[in-house]
């Protein structure tokens, strides 16, 4: 008897385990511990094979064809902590959040590492981040998110161009943007126009699709950056976009709609009784043996045909709400073998002033297939934009509706004669100016193509070799159009001019990896790799005058040409050779050790090629056994690197002594130099110390300090040359600068109960930057700004406002450079130091509170210890020095009289002579404030009233961005963040976003 059932039992466990190992199919859900709910898009994979798939909206999953010997399952997703399980048919798996490994994808050069083992400074922003602004330049939603990036938005018109700044700006004359490289492809993101000084150049990162956008990694120190070598001065951004999911297809619609207007200011002006007021006290003061105020307010009534009543608001003319549209549709998916991402997006954001907006419609395709040994496939995308901008140039231009609508109309000024004509008797009247059928056209049209096909050959024991080829091209069409209403224009009759331009970068990557682990203890990573780069672009020009008919500015209709046809072509080449190494030892000491050598043809003969190198370390010292179990520090980290990268960012041909045709003498043709010979011109070298602390406080708080000191020598320094080499200036390397200071971030959970997140971050940057060395330790001095040694570049440097006699009116000035004598005679002064435009301190904070299904976020950024100087208050506060123009508010409510004897604004004189307007530091201000810049309030539908409707996920939401800023006292003016230089000049008033969006999973 006890055989038989020994027997029995024997044949039984047989059988299950047969039936165990012959386990085809597996299903399962995953979710989270910390609320219960589904994990969407979690990694399921059988240990040791390329076979997997991942969660679905639902968090469930279907695993098919498992191998009869796979034994193991494993279950990832980023920011939760691994499990790895033994096969079931079922499986029910739940993850726990592990805010070690929070962010823990940093994508570096040519490749990718978890935060746990990098070396280097790095931070990466999320599509939450990105998703929270609405500007289409998606780089304007990291600022104040990270530590270390400064924005510079000197305009808030769609599509403009705007600067970003890693840790302080590297260089004088050379390039100071970091170098962009979206899914492995450097990009171009170098604007281009007829005229750059109009400041009104289409930025090519607006034609990049936010929506498409996986993360962005921003690299810093030269443990991360070296890899690039001569384009990575001025640190790295790199972009990796979506890629396609296992399972079956899932549609995303995102829709959003909204409106836009002029954010809270104190930039105010005067409406028509205000301005008669002032300008009849002008000519009092200026002749009061000749005027009383009674005919004084007749002369004005009389002057300007004004009935005392009419009020003609100009701003509110060229002013409107504009409307914001922006609509996204995606398709991903995959059968395992191949995955796919594929999208379309239209944005038309309309701009708060006439003549401004822009529209851009956008694709991509991302494909990816693998087969046993090898695994291809490409990145491809298309954007086409259309934008209308005007003149932003700092000198003031008319056809600036801004400008136009204040320094040549004033609150008295009928927009329209009594026909209903345009009144032409103002000079650039805004309003016909931009007549939409016969006035003006600033019109610039972009294309930009992404192609980016890639080959890998797996030859197994951790050996991968791959190849890459990337192309980059950028197109520009911009048609400027001077019509009968623009003085100039009138007088050709109406002139049109065609520009057009492209650049094309083509970039050859060839790269070996061989990864290894050692006795399960050494881990060992070695990559070596070779690449080329093709730069290629050109630009073409022409103008047609002598339009026949108005309403016809098509460039066909030019009855004869204006001007020269041009056109022009450059070429430069780039080759690299490069190896990076990285070793860990059991997870606690980890080394990194990165070398490249390019060769550059924008440099001299004798110095084209250049070494850059980095070395990298870190220590895990919560892995050390004294701290690997404590509680409260569950993860304590020291990292220090060191390092040298380059730049290159100058004309390509400024050290070939070519020459350029086209220049004709007496009707005979000519050539005149366009550069000088220059061998021995080589490599801007920027050499980078960062050392690094990153701690975890009871798995909840994450805290990174990081110091660094960043020295840039042989200075790309254009130097001024005598003009009898047909040149003003040639690039020398001369100069050196320093960038020095300290970046901290923190961000962590408050509160995590059943139903309830809340989470915070905060950010500082404190940065220095100095001038070390100059050409022979000479300053270079500007009209209110100076370039010397031991002093920041953006260093101010004019006379200093003294206020204003309390007994006269008059304007005062500080006499000397030091001291506390004061003049009312400008020309007397002495120049002062007076601040730089650089901030001493800048950064972010922000929260997120989820509860149940509502989620709420709010952003800020803030900016302390730098200047601006609104040099185009010199004509808005002018007491009567410019004649009588639209005076504002603050001028007429401040102005000096009799019975406002203390103020900082002179007395209100017409054709005032005091020169109570000259460039001073009455018109420097504090560049400090704290801008609320995103609030935002979202819906998630419960998934149960979404089944019936075959819908997978709905989340609804409203959000404003630039909701207000606070500023200075002391600041007169729309905003105070504006150009590097800290210049403000006739800007585009910063705007303030309401929208209300919708997006849909299926």
């Amino acid at each position: 008897m006890k055989k038989k059932l020994f027997l029995i039992c024997t044949c039984l466990f047989a059988c299950i385990s047969i039936a165990m190992a012959q386990v085809s199919t597996v299903t399962g859900v995953v979710i989270s511990e910390e609320d219960n709910l589904p994990i969407v898009g979690a990694s399921v994979l059988i240990k040791g094979t390329n076979t997997g798939t991942v969660t679905d909206m639902d968090g469930k999953f279907t695993l098919g064809n498992v191998p009869a010997n796979a034994k193991k399952v494993v279950i990832s997703f980023i920011g939760m902590k691994s499990r790895e399980l033994d096969i079931k048919p079922v499986l029910s798996v739940t993850l726990q959040s592990d805010t070690e490994v929070l962010d823990e994808v940093v994508v570096t050069g040519y490749g990718v590492t978890k935060k746990s083992t990098f070396t280097g400074a790095a931070n990466v922003a999320s599509p939450t981040t990105l998703e929270s602004h609405t500007d289409a330049n998606f780089m304007k939603a990291l600022e104040g998110s990270m530590p270390g990036v400064q924005m510079n938005n000197s305009t808030s018109m769609p599509g403009a161009q705007a600067n970003v700044y890693i840790r302080g700006e590297s260089s004088v004359n050379s390039g100071t943007q970091p170098l962009y490289i979206i899914d492995g492809m450097p990009m171009n993101s170098d604007t281009d126009a007829e005229t750059e000084s109009y400041n009104r150049a289409f930025n090519p990162l607006a034609n990049i699709n936010t929506a498409d956008i996986e993360s962005i990694t921003v690299l810093k120190d030269a443990n991360a950056t070296a890899i690039y070598g001569s384009r990575a001065a001025n640190g790295v951004i790199v972009i990796t976009t979506k890629k396609g999911q296992e399972g079956a297809m899932h549609i995303d619609l995102d829709i959003k709609q909204g409106f836009t207007t002029i954010a809270p200011n104190n930039f105010s002006f005067c409406n028509a009784q205000q301005t008669a007021d002032l300008f009849a006290q002008g000519l009092v003061n200026s002749n009061p043996e000749k005027y009383t105020y009674e005919s004084a307010m007749a002369k004005i009534k009389s002057d300007y045909n004004w009935d005392g009543i009419q009020n003609y608001d100009w701003i509110d003319a060229i002013t409107r709400t504009g409307y914001y549209q922006d609509y996204n549709l995606s398709f991903n998916g995959g059968n395992g073998k191949t995955r796919y991402y594929a999208s379309v997006g239209y944005l038309n954001q309309e701009g708060v002033a006439i003549n401004s907006g822009m529209k851009r419609y956008s694709a991509r395709l991302n494909l990816e297939t693998s087969y046993k040994w090898f695994n291809f496939g490409f990145n491809t995308s298309f954007a086409l934009a259309d934008m209308d901008a005007f003149s932003q140039s700092t000198g003031g231009s008319y056809s600036n509706p801004f400008v136009g609508g204040t320094l040549k109309a004033t609150p008295l000024d009928p927009f329209y004669n009594e026909d209903g004509t345009y009144n032409t008797g103002i000079m650039y009247n805004p309003l016909a100016v931009y007549d939409e059928d016969e006035g003006d056209i600033y019109n610039t049209k972009t294309t930009t193509i992404n192609l980016n096909p890639y080959f890998a050959i797996n030859f197994g024991k951790g050996i991968v070799l791959k190849t890459s080829l990337g192309l980059n091209s950028y197109g520009t069409r911009q048609y400027d159009f001077w019509s009968w209403y623009n003085n100039q224009g009138a007088s050709d009759n109406g002139r049109g001019t065609q520009y057009n331009s492209n650049t094309t970068t083509i970039t050859w990557t060839n790269t070996l990896n061989w990864m290894h682990t050692f006795n399960e203890k050494h881990n060992l990573n070695i990559m070596l790799g070779q690449e080329a780069q093709w730069k290629n672009y050109w630009n073409e020009k022409y103008a047609g005058i002598n339009f026949p008919l108005r309403g016809y500015r098509e460039l066909n209709m030019a009855g004869s040409s204006y001007g020269n046809p041009s056109y022009v072509t450059r070429q430069a080449r780039l080759a690299s050779f490069f190896l990076n190494a990285s070793y860990d030892y059991q997870g606690k000491y980890y080394g990194q050790v990165s070398f490249r050598r390019d060769g550059s043809s924008v440099f001299g003969q004798n110095n084209r090629w250049g070494n850059f190198w980095s070395l990298g370390g870190k220590w895990r010292i919560s892995e050390e056994e004294f701290l690997k179990d404590n509680e409260v520090l569950t993860n304590l980290s020291l990292r220090a690197s060191y390092g040298t990268v380059g730049n290159q960012d100058i004309d390509w041909y400024a050290a070939r002594g070519f020459y350029s045709a086209g220049y004709n003498y007496d009707s005979t043709p000519g050539i005149v130099p366009e550069s000088l010979n220059l061998p021995d011109l080589g490599w801007e070298t920027s050499k980078k110390l960062n050392i690094g602390l990153d701690i975890t406080l009871v798995r909840k708080w994450n805290l990174t300090v990081d110091f660094y000191n960043e020295a840039t020598s042989n200075m790309l320094f254009e130097l001024p040359v005598s003009q009898v080499t047909g040149l003003s200036e040639v690039y020398q390397n001369i100069g050196s600068m320093r960038n020095r200071g300290v970046e901290i971030g923190l961000n962590g959970t408050i509160l995590q109960t059943k139903g309830w997140t809340w989470t915070a971050y905060a950010n500082v940057t404190l940065n220095q930057n100095r001038i070390t060395e100059l050409s022979g330790g000479k300053p270079i001095e500007d009209t209110y700004t100076i370039k010397q040694e031991g002093y920041p570049l953006r260093q101010f440097y004019m006379v200093e406002y003294a206020g204003v006699d309390p007994d006269t009116g008059a304007p005062l000035w500080y006499k000397n450079a030091t001291g506390d004598e004061t003049t009312t005679n400008w020309n007397e002064c002495a120049k002062r130091y007076l601040g730089s435009a650089d901030p001493k301190a800048y950064g972010g904070f922000g929260t997120r509170v989820q509860w149940k299904n509502f989620d709420f976020s709010a952003d800020f950024n803030y900016r302390l210890g730098g200047k601006v100087y609104a040099a185009s208050n010199r004509s808005y506060l002018s007491a009567g020095s410019k004649g009588n123009i639209t005076p504002t508010t603050y001028l007429y409510e401040n102005a000096w009289t009799e019975n406002n004897r203390y103020t900082d604004v002179p007395k209100y004189i017409y054709g005032n002579t005091s020169g109570e307007n000259n460039h001073s530091s009455r018109f420097l201000y504090s560049g400090n404030f704290l801008r609320v810049k995103n609030l935002q309030l979202g819906y998630t539908l419960p998934k149960g009233l979404l089944k019936k409707a075959l819908i997978d996920n709905m989340r609804i939401y409203v959000s404003v961005d630039n909701i207000y800023t606070f500023k200075a006292k002391d600041f007169v003016g729309y905003d105070p963040e504006t150009y590097t230089s800290g210049l403000i000049a006739y800007q585009y008033p910063s705007t303030r976003t309401f929208l209300a969006g919708i997006t849909l999973g299926f």
